[in-house]
């Protein structure tokens, strides 16, 4: 993949669920991932990892569907801007950086604003 689609890919904020060591992998392949464990924001309520992922134009990945998804919307009616909400069920750590990379190697940051997305 070409140095200018990395560019253009989302930067993702991980949620405490998703595995931790999928960021340090995504880093390596060249993409701008952080977890929330890596900018002490384990156990943080929802809205303010929201409102963290907002502030460094961050999507978020998360398998807490039933949270995140109505925080997206209250954002949108809102009229307040995010960069993406990205939900799954939970899967295996191999599945679920196969799904993430995708994501990354086809999404641009700017169809992830204010979106919704499923893995």
């Amino acid at each position: 993949m070409s140095k200018e689609t990395k560019k253009n890919s989302p930067k993702l904020l991980l949620d405490e669920h998703i595995w931790a060591y999928l960021a340090k992998l995504l880093r390596g392949q060249g993409f701008d991932v952080i977890h929330v464990n890596e900018v002490d924001m384990v156990a943080t309520p929802d809205e303010k990892i929201m409102e963290y992922a907002v502030g460094e134009h961050r999507a978020v990945v998360t398998f807490n569907i039933k949270d995140f998804v109505p925080l997206a919307i209250q954002y949108y009616e809102d009229g307040k801007e995010h960069y993406g909400v990205v939900v799954s069920k939970e899967l295996s750590r191999s599945e679920l950086q196969k799904r993430v990379t995708k994501l990354l190697e086809n999404v641009t940051a700017e169809e992830l604003i204010n979106g919704i997305r499923y893995l």
